[in-house]
């Protein structure tokens, strides 16, 4: 009874002893490794030294408590700004730009010996971008900051200088790798605003001019080129019309030319019927010698007949010529040659 108390009591201690050991070994491989994860930095310190840097997640081994000891640094983007304040242009005048920051720990060795945590990093980087803010701003043009047609070049060009002069004085004093710097707006104190103001409505006022100049020169060469085009299409119109009216003319002219070589008389007596018609209405009343033409015509036929014998030493038979009754007007109206 005694013997199997004995081996209960033996394989208790034992058991005992085993989970004892396998603590002991875990907690060993706790003390003498860490784990470092893929957003985060390490520095390994030997009694309170840092003597290396870890960059890279993995499993990593180090000597236990109390010997050695990691700090850990976020190695994620940061971001800050930095605090409001007046500066001074290239030409004295005051101006207040706030800007934004991105960072991160990129040496955490020097991060670690030169700032210690993440709130120290935001207030020294705070100075040195404030510096060189003041440095580049120094050496920029009030007019160029607030002009109208080369704002933004003048702002990418003022980030860049003061990204590339901040971000050297960060990574070589603070190991700390700088990303981007940004202006969030500007700003200009009370007694700046009001010739901001003036110098915009004059900036705007010269745009407008040089738009409406633009649209006077091309109103002018449009309407140039519409003159033009009108005067060309009208000199061609009148050509052709020119053209029309002589081709009419001479047509007429071989029309009329064929028509009076058939009878030579009949057109003499046509013409002098249209003058008769032109001088003579139902009204008037004339004392003419009806023996020059073309008052022969109202002559009365015995008459006239005997005239065109004596003058033309033709037949009277050869052609009878209306009286003056026949012609529209009324004999006893028509006197008699003295």
């Amino acid at each position: 009874m005694s013997s199997e108390s004995t081996e209960g009591s033996n394989r208790q201690w034992i058991a005992r002893l085993a989970l004892f050991g396998l603590g002991a070994v875990v907690v060993t491989l706790t003390s003498a490794s860490f784990m470092l994860r893929d957003n985060e930095r390490a520095v390994v310190l030997r009694f309170g030294k840092p003597v290396r840097e870890v960059n890279e997640a993995g499993w990593y081994g180090k000597w236990p408590w109390p010997v050695e000891q990691v700090e850990r640094l976020d190695g994620r983007l940061q971001y800050g700004e930095i605090r409001l304040s007046e500066t001074l242009t290239r030409d004295k005048r005051n101006i207040i730009v706030p800007m934004y920051y991105a960072w991160r720990v990129e040496d955490p060795l020097k991060f670690l010996r030169s700032v210690g945590t993440l709130e120290s990093g935001n207030e020294k980087l705070d100075s040195i971008i404030s510096s060189a803010r003041n440095s580049v701003l120094g050496r920029t043009d009030y007019a160029d900051l607030v002009s109208v047609e080369k704002s933004d070049e003048t702002m990418d060009a003022l980030e860049g200088q003061i990204l590339a002069q901040a971000a050297d004085d960060a990574h070589e004093y603070l190991g700390i790798g700088l990303s981007s710097v940004g202006v969030l707006q500007l700003n200009l104190p009370e007694n700046n605003t009001e010739s901001v103001f003036r110098r915009m409505r004059a900036e705007r006022k010269r745009e407008a001019s040089k738009y409406r100049a633009e649209g006077k020169s091309e109103a002018e060469r449009l309407r140039a080129e519409t003159d033009k085009e009108t005067s060309i299409l009208i000199a061609e119109a009148k050509r052709y019309a020119e053209e029309k009216h002589g081709e009419a003319e001479a047509e007429a002219a071989r029309i009329y030319a064929a028509a009076h070589s058939q009878d030579l008389e009949f057109y003499l007596f046509m013409r002098q019927l249209q003058s008769l018609r032109s001088v003579v209405d139902q009204n008037t009343t004339l004392l003419l010698d009806t023996s020059t033409p073309p008052f022969s015509l109202i002559k009365p036929s015995g008459e006239m007949e005997a005239q065109m014998i004596r003058t033309q030493q033709v037949p009277s038979t050869q052609k009878n010529f209306p009286t003056a009754a026949a012609i529209g007007l009324d004999p006893e109206d028509t006197p008699d040659a003295p």
